[in-house]
């Protein structure tokens, strides 16, 4: 008799602005504006809401957190209590947020079998994980089968990103002070991307938005040259730099598949309004 398995992601995967199975179980984390406004992602506050509020409130740089542990127990209690056996998180990296670690350590004390996957990485490439991981497993497939197909999705997909100001990466920790001030000053716009360990780390340091765009799509084009790709688009209510980057990929492959989805508001809190990443996942490597 094989194992009832739930499928589980953090909501920083976005899974809310693609089509995905409704028995996905998403582990909400929370926005917080002040010590007193607290809203759980997307259920309470979606994007769209979330952006035009701190574009009108720049000043009010939103904190975050992920699931509060009794939340995660409750709904470990719930899936033991549907008839699931074992349960798969795919969670955002552990180099962003501490959530990996705390579900490696609630394994101990939940009822039904545990594995937590970290994707190194968060949006889109998180999720297609989620998907695909929910897909083998009702084909029949194994935890421990697909793992290694998790792994070679992780190993084998990049992101680089351009942020429209600096000022919610400083105030989230994500930069130091010193950086983030000067870079203000300097106008500093600068090329990220997610590293192999799934930190967030500079490329380079770019003067001008447009300029940043255009060396995203630079490395987008240099990297997946004559490769089957799946391309990705996450951004944080940018209709205008979505536009640019579609028309750009498709004058030059026109039937690249593009993926575009939100940033949701707890990836945005860290980014900032118009921030955009443009990302692939190498299929043929990939593949299961």
């Amino acid at each position: 008799m094989s194992k009832k398995v739930a499928v589980l992601a953090c909501s920083n995967a976005g899974l809310d602005y693609l089509d995905y199975p409704s028995d996905i179980t998403i582990l909400r984390s929370v926005i917080h504006f002040g010590t007193e406004e607290t809203y759980n992602d997307f259920i309470e506050m979606d994007a769209k809401t979330f952006y035009e509020r701190i574009s009108k409130e720049p000043n009010n740089v939103p904190k975050t957190s992920y699931a509060s542990i009794g939340t995660m127990l409750e709904i470990f209690e719930d899936l033991k209590s549907k008839g699931y056996d074992e349960a798969l998180v795919i969670t955002i990296s552990g180099k962003m947020s501490g959530l990996n670690e705390a579900l490696r350590n609630l394994a101990r004390q939940v009822e039904i079998k545990l594995t937590v996957f970290d994707s190194k990485t968060i949006a889109y490439p998180q999720a297609f994980m989620v998907l695909e991981a929910h897909r083998l497993l009702a084909e029949g497939k194994t935890v421990e089968e697909i793992l290694p197909y998790l792994e070679r999705i992780r190993d084998n997909n990049q992101m680089y990103f351009a942020v429209d100001t600096l000022l919610y990466l400083v105030k989230n920790g994500r930069l130091s002070r010193l950086s983030g001030t000067l870079g203000t000053m300097l106008k500093i716009k600068p090329l990220l991307t997610i590293n192999k360990e799934g930190a967030v780390e500079t490329v380079e340091k770019i003067k001008t938005s447009p300029k940043a765009l255009q060396r995203v799509l630079d490395k987008y084009f240099e990297e997946t040259k004559d490769l089957n790709v799946l391309t990705y688009i996450s951004h944080a209510h940018n209709d205008e730099a979505v536009k640019f980057f579609t028309e750009a990929i498709h004058k030059v492959y026109p039937k690249r598949k593009i993926v575009t989805s939100y940033l949701t508001p707890v990836v945005g809190a860290h980014t900032g309004p118009k921030a955009i990443g443009l990302g692939y996942i190498d299929i043929d490597k990939a593949r299961f």
